[in-house]
């Protein structure tokens, strides 16, 4: 028997403060897109494509769409239905618009032919379809705590580096090819959700690893000795107390030994990382609202 096609997609439930609106609890917008081929109107998605992570695939499908740019907080859960030929699943997040309209204006394409911003209670009577209507219940609810407006701090493991010698101090030792290329694809990642400033040991192979994404935003590497292997957990804790009060999305990366007493800095549970791997922490007044693992 030939087993079942997955085809996996993501997307997000895109918002902005309503224009006009100062308190950013009054009243927020939601965007929706109409699809002409199916005469429906929904939320912006998309298919994977080859090699790409869900994330990106949900910032560049919502930009293709719609024409918008935005980074991804909250995730929100999966939608699963069947196609022809196997099962699709759609992951969501709750996704911040950023920069304005007049930087990224919506221009009509195949797939979409209009876009609507509007309130939680119209977007209720404009959804075609019942899983979405689900997905806006599960963003009000994160509204009405305010979790829609978490901050984000990615926790890295460092990629892989090279063996421990005699012959090179600890402190120098640099990632490996394998490594690199880690390094490398977290770009993509660490953009999508809209990351700001770059913390890191200062290890070479942790400044190494969050490098290349450093420069992509033409930002500087943010080097903190309470991070290293050599540390201590009051350390530890007064670095994530710094970090977790800053509004700016974060990435620290760390070591493994180190790692466990940052997540509980953090309070959230220990994950066993494997070098490259991070997790996702979405977090708003000392609360952890969700978690994320970063493969």
């Amino acid at each position: 028997m030939a087993s079942e096609r997955i085809t996996t997609a993501a997307g997000g439930v895109v918002w902005r403060k309503r224009p006009g609106t100062r308190r950013p609890e009054t009243r927020v917008d939601v965007l929706v897109v109409h699809r002409p081929s199916y005469d429906d109107w929904t939320f912006p998605k998309g298919k994977t494509d080859p090699g790409e992570t869900l994330q990106q695939t949900a910032v560049r499908e919502i930009g293709e769409e719609a024409g918008v740019r935005v980074r991804l907080g909250h995730p929100l859960r999966p939608v699963t239905y069947p196609i022809s030929g196997g099962t699709k699943i759609v992951s969501y997040w709750s996704a911040r618009m950023t920069g304005t309209d007049d930087e990224t204006p919506f221009v009509p394409n195949k797939e979409v032919d209009e876009i609507r911003w509007v309130g939680l209670a119209e977007a209720r009577t404009l959804l075609t379809y019942d899983h979405d209507l689900g997905l806006l219940e599960e963003f009000r609810a994160l509204r009405e705590r305010q979790a829609h407006r978490t901050r984000t701090l990615v926790v890295l493991r460092h990629a892989k580096a090279e063996a421990r010698s005699a012959d090179v101090d600890d402190l120098d030792r640099p990632l490996t090819p394998v490594g690199e290329a880690r390094a490398a694809d977290l770009v993509p990642v660490l953009d999508a959700y809209g990351v700001e400033r770059v913390v890191t040991s200062p290890a070479v192979r942790c400044a190494q690893t969050v490098e290349p994404y450093a420069r992509s935003i033409a930002t500087f590497l943010e080097v903190d000795d309470r991070l290293s292997e050599q540390t201590s957990v009051v350390h530890v804790r007064r670095s994530l107390a710094t970090l977790m009060d800053r509004k700016k999305p974060v990435v620290l990366c760390s070591h493994r030994p180190t790692l466990p007493w940052v997540l509980d800095a953090i309070g959230t549970e220990l994950e066993e990382l494997a070098p490259g791997q991070g997790v996702v922490v979405h977090h708003r007044g000392g609360v952890i609202h969700a978690t994320e693992k970063l493969l």
